[in-house]
């Protein structure tokens, strides 16, 4: 196993490894201490079937939620991302977000992997942000650990959200309701559970305000905080390949599906690894 780091600060690509096969314990060990430190691994050339793939997310975890989005025959746990050559309407994964904040127990990681994949364009940008959160100014890192931010799926999935009706145009079949607009509370900044550094947690799709702030109050900081993390120094990007498989700490980055591939068609698979309550 080969990993070569994508910057100087996270991501990295990994090579000369079989994912279809179980993983012996220092190839398991290797790919935990690589993720702890990279937050974004892309694993190339592996040749999986959907069985395969959910055999090699299960090593690392147990399956997460996902809700709202019908998922594959067969494989509840998985989801089929496809966009068709032709297709209009958002895209999904587009905007800056961090899965399923909205959830009491985010996902600690997801996994995406590259079915049929555009000769170009459709790349993932990632950004750390741990990064994020060490470049801010003693005094503002203070504020920010007394604070909670609230976060919804309503912008997304509530029936006035981007995905709240149904649209028989689009591939996914992907259900918004009333559920999504429900609020929930976690800290701004979370200790990350396994490395114990500290992180921003808070993104621009699910992050709706600041508990016990005004709304002014609340998107003056937010919005300073969301251009923060957009800064290229924060940043790494993923070029997918048919064969790719990258899996990202959910805890402790944020992405962005790049939607410059119309007239390709696109299939990924995904999966979600249950996590834990932010703290």
């Amino acid at each position: 196993m080969i990993v070569s780091p994508l910057t100087g600060r996270f991501g990295a690509d990994v090579t000369d490894i079989d994912l279809s096969r179980p993983l012996d314990p220092d190839e398991l060990r290797g790919i935990e201490a690589a993720f702890a430190q990279h937050q974004v691994l892309s694993f190339r050339d592996q040749v999986l079937s959907i069985d395969e793939f959910e055999a090699f997310a299960l090593q690392f975890g147990t399956f997460g939620d996902t809700p709202y989005i019908t998922p594959m025959d067969g494989h509840p746990d998985v989801l089929r991302l496809l966009r068709q050559p032709d297709e209009q309407g958002p895209l999904f994964g587009s905007g800056w977000h961090s899965d399923w904040s909205f959830q009491e127990q985010p996902p600690s990681a997801t996994l995406l992997y590259g079915v049929d994949i555009p000769p170009y364009g459709g790349d993932t940008a990632f950004i750390s942000q741990t990064a994020a959160f060490a470049a801010l100014s003693p005094a503002m890192q203070s504020l920010l650990r007394g604070l909670n931010g609230v976060h919804s799926a309503r912008r997304s999935y509530g029936p006035r959200g981007t995905f709240g009706q149904s649209d028989p145009n689009r591939s996914m079949d992907i259900k918004g309701d009333e559920s999504a607009l429900r609020t929930l509370c976690h800290p701004m900044v979370r200790v990350h559970p396994i490395t114990g550094v500290e992180s921003l947690f808070v993104n621009e799709v699910y992050t709706i305000g600041i508990d016990g702030m005004a709304d002014d109050e609340a998107h003056a900081i937010l919005e300073f905080l969301f251009r923060h993390s957009r800064k290229i120094d924060f940043s790494c990007r993923v070029r997918w390949q048919k064969g790719t498989l990258t899996m990202w700490d959910n805890r402790v980055t944020q992405h962005y599906a790049i939607d410059d591939y119309a007239g390709f068609r696109r299939e990924m698979w995904r999966i979600t690894l249950a996590g834990e309550q932010p703290q």
